[in-house]
């Protein structure tokens, strides 16, 4: 019977010390490194936030080729309604004006439009 209890103790105490020390080896010695990720690989926040610079990028400089080129990044099959989603997310989470205006501007020029977004549209009036 003791040496039962003898033999259990050693094997908790090999496995015990088998998973620190492969958990030592995965997290502080060798952990991973990401190299190259693809912008589709980004979780969804990270992703609406790479559509709302290039909503801002598209602000900028008004080149719609480039935005398409970024957003098809993503990979995903409407960047278009991505696109408006976000926005209109934007707009449900009381962002400022200029982002849901970046996001709503390029929604509509990629062909996807909102009843929401329309007053987003036009400029923002000047304050005297």
């Amino acid at each position: 019977m003791r040496r039962i209890g003898v033999v259990l103790l050693l094997t908790l105490l090999g496995l015990g010390l088998g998973l620190g020390l492969g958990l030592a080896v995965g997290w502080l010695w060798w952990p991973v490194e990401y190299i190259d990720t693809e912008i589709a690989d980004l979780k969804l926040e990270h992703q609406r936030d790479y559509v709302l610079m290039v909503g801002d990028a598209y602000a900028l400089n008004g080149d719609l080729e480039a935005a398409r080129a970024r957003l098809s990044l993503l990979r995903v099959p409407d960047v278009a309604d991505l696109v408006r989603s976000c926005a209109e997310a934007a707009l449900a989470a009381g962002a400022p004006r200029s982002e849901v205006s970046h996001l709503a501007r390029l929604a509509i020029a990629l062909g996807a439009s909102s009843p929401a977004l329309t007053p987003y549209l036009a400029p923002a009036p000047s304050v005297p």
